[in-house]
């Protein structure tokens, strides 16, 4: 299968070059036809995707055909057993998933299955309620569209598209509840980050 950009791989260097600090054992929640996945494989010692839309998880299955590193599950994040502390995740990333899920269960989940010291990478789409919001993604219309052409266009698979219902307010105040600590930054590409190290046991 081939490789394509959008909105949402445009952060997947990133997110590799992050994860492959730490090595180990990855999850990415959403991970749609496994171009992310196939992009951390080289830097983990497994890595985990799941995705509940059957469709998407055949096609991710065609690109590890031949590769011993990566495990697919077709089922939903909120349903998955949280593993022992030995089988838990030193990164855990989603990418543009969170808002199709409940956003305070959602983010203890991703709390639970996170290794000690590990790190949690979410790329998210938060929706315009403010003024401030609207001002912002109407300055961002240009650039990125510029950067859309310069990129040849924008190629999305066929994936479930949700709108977003919490603004970045909203998300901010779950986070800060949820993860402690969490640095959460708006980005380009109406993309937000959350970035959130969990303490070492007993810190």
């Amino acid at each position: 299968m081939e490789k394509y950009w959008n909105h949402n791989t445009a952060f997947h260097e990133e997110l590799v070059e992050n994860a492959k600090v730490r090595g180990g054992r990855v999850l990415d929640i959403g991970c749609g036809d496994g171009l992310l996945l196939q992009r951390l494989a080289p830097f983990a010692q497994q890595v985990i995707g799941i995705d509940p839309d059957t469709k998407v998880i055949e096609r991710a299955q065609m690109r590890f055909a031949a590769t011993s590193n990566v495990s697919l599950v077709n089922g939903d994040f909120l349903a998955m057993p949280v593993p022992s502390q030995e089988e838990r995740y030193s990164t855990v990333i989603c990418v543009a998933t969170l808002h199709h899920m409940e956003l305070r269960s959602a983010l203890l989940k991703m709390r639970q299955v996170l290794a000690p010291g590990g790190r949690l990478l979410i790329v998210g789409i938060a929706a315009d309620k403010s003024i401030m919001d609207f001002v912002i993604s109407g300055l961002l219309v240009l650039p990125i569209r510029v950067m859309d052409r310069l990129h040849g266009g924008m190629q999305d698979p066929s994936v479930r598209i949700a709108d977003p219902k919490e603004s970045l307010i909203e998300i901010r105040q779950a986070a800060h509840e949820v993860l402690p600590g969490a640095i959460i930054r708006r980005r380009f590409y109406y993309r937000y980050l959350i970035s959130w190290d969990k303490p070492m046991v007993n810190q």
